[in-house]
């Protein structure tokens, strides 16, 4: 299982719409709006980097995301 936290930044004022699409993306399996540098994160648990990767790109296709970010991690037995 691969995890991720994607850190996204929105156009002002579009937070919690991003933020709802963002979680109906399959393998999204949280999503909070925070305040600071950063509008949104995402955590992703996919099954492989390449899930991950759509993931990213999905989110990313999002018309009012300015910018993200990723952390990838790989869970350990």
């Amino acid at each position: 299982m691969i995890k991720g936290y994607i850190l996204v930044t929105t156009k002002p004022g579009k937070e919690y719409e991003v933020a709802s699409e963002i979680m109906k993306i399959q393998f999204v399996s949280d999503v909070d709006v925070t305040y600071g540098l950063w509008d949104i994160v995402v955590k992703v648990e996919a099954p492989s980097l390449s899930d991950l990767d759509k993931v990213i790109s999905a989110i990313r296709s999002i018309k009012s995301i300015e910018q993200t970010a990723t952390l990838v991690s790989q869970e350990t037995a």
